[in-house]
């Protein structure tokens, strides 16, 4: 609970149905702490205290709202009050809210619409899911080339109270085909007789409509945009995408990708649901596929110490040393697959880079693996006093940490070359295979310099 001391409060003033000190209370109250608040409270009560709010603060407040309440608190409306919240939203949000609702809902809320509204809404809700399109809002200001910023100045001012944003304002020909922008900041300090298209700025950074969502949202991040523009194939302006959407965006697709980065199979919806709201079978749903894999694929460690019993047998001392051996593999290729595949989401990896990759990350294993293989060589040969025993701690050090740095670089690139999302080619994946082949690497450096060799032992 996040509000332990509002709680009973209000839950008393629900119960009494003191509506108007409901209402002034919550005037001042940012849309998102009270949406915490009716999460804190009982359903009963929580749907109760939304319910008795005017409807522009419903409309604000139920984006703050999970994905099932929200559809829950729409059905259990009347078709028109369920319509006056859907015309007070922005235009993506209720778009979105309209795809998550049984059809049979939309069907009797949609009619008391204005045509225009239900147009807009169907048009958004059309968009393939992940693409621009599906997460634009139509809600903006354009103006003509023509017009002087007096005349600009007061449009604005007409329609500033329907849109969610009015910074930028997108200039559009008769065909509506985007040709520039300016701000409003610009506005207010140029002359009031000068022409727009004087002073806008032609050079506009904009998005294609069937363009990944991420890959938009990271255009919005890496220019520090409040919003971009989204546009069809042949130029004409369709919508916006705002900053605090494109921020959005980006926790859900990190949130997915940490999820399957730790071998947690997990869908879009599951992406909302907070830690708490989870079902616990479904979190073992989720995670034992990916276990089951796994485990299988540790088996394979078994085999490689079967195979090498007889060295174990001749030289006892080894397997004190493979826990050591199997961390450091699974430690160096977790942190080089973490980096990849940051670089892949950030665009700064192509695909045309992959032996670049490679040669770098061998270069950083071999560097590291100089320290690390160092620092096993000195520390065994002052514990045991031989040093060829410390040489193979030494050498196995160095050459699994440049494997495992070749193996978590190689593993990404390949997932991404054959359409696969890297983050789903997760650390434990890596560590796995690394256990196995270091242990090879292992016991192959014990028998060169301590048997084939004869170092002594």
């Amino acid at each position: 609970m996040r509000h332990p001391l509002l709680v009973p409060d209000l839950r008393e003033l629900i119960h009494d149905g003191e509506i108007a000190g409901l209402c002034d209370f919550f005037a001042d109250y940012h849309p998102g702490r009270v949406a915490e608040l009716v999460d804190d409270l009982d359903t009963d009560d929580g749907d109760a205290l939304f319910g008795i709010l005017p409807p522009r603060n419903r409309a604000d407040i139920l984006s703050y709202l999970d994905h099932d309440r929200q559809a829950r608190l729409v059905k259990a409306m009347v078709p028109k009050d369920a319509a006056e919240l859907l015309h007070l939203m922005s235009h993506d949000e209720r778009a979105d809210l309209v795809n998550r609702l049984d059809e049979d809902v939309v069907d009797h809320v949609l009619p008391f619409l204005a045509q225009a509204e239900r147009e807009d809404i169907r048009r958004l809700a059309s968009y393939e899911p992940g693409t621009a399109g599906a997460v634009m809002t139509t809600d903006y200001v354009t103006l003509p080339p023509h017009i002087t910023v007096r005349e600009a100045l007061e449009r604005i001012r007409l329609e500033a109270p329907d849109r969610e944003t009015i910074y930028y304002c997108y200039v559009v020909d008769h065909k509506r085909r985007l040709i520039g922008f300016i701000s409003l900041k610009k506005l207010i300090l140029a002359r009031r007789s000068a022409v727009i298209e004087d002073i806008m700025q032609r050079d506009v950074i904009y998005a294609r409509v069937d363009e990944d969502q991420e890959a938009v949202a990271r255009q919005i991040d890496k220019y520090d945009l409040l919003a971009i523009p989204v546009v069809d194939a042949s130029d004409m302006l369709l919508g916006i995408i705002t900053h605090d959407d494109a921020m959005d965006i980006l926790r859900h697709e990190q949130t997915e990708d940490m999820l399957a980065f730790g071998g947690v199979s997990r869908n879009a919806e599951a992406n909302e649901e907070t830690y708490w709201q989870g079902r616990i079978v479904e979190g073992v749903r989720r995670r034992i596929g990916w276990l089951l894999f796994l485990f299988l694929a540790g088996v394979m460690t078994k085999y490689v110490s079967q195979y090498f019993k007889g060295v174990q047998l001749r030289i006892p001392d080894l397997i004190d040393f493979i826990p050591l051996m199997i961390g450091t593999g699974g430690n160096a290729g977790s942190q080089t697959v973490g980096t990849i595949i940051r670089g892949l989401a950030l665009g700064e990896i192509q695909h045309a880079d992959g032996f670049r990759v490679l040669w770098r990350e061998w270069l950083t294993g071999l560097l590291l693996g100089l320290v690390l293989g160092s620092l096993g060589f000195i520390y065994i040969w002052f514990l045991h006093g031989n040093p060829a025993f410390a040489a193979v701690i030494g050498l196995a050090i160095w050459f699994i940490c440049m494997w495992a740095n070749c193996v978590g670089a190689l593993v990404p690139l390949l997932a991404k070359r054959l359409g696969i999302d890297p983050a789903v080619v997760s650390a434990p994946l890596i560590s796995t295979l690394v256990d196995a082949t270091g242990l090879v690497i292992f016991y192959t450096v014990a028998i060169v310099l301590l048997i084939k060799m004869g170092g002594s032992h």
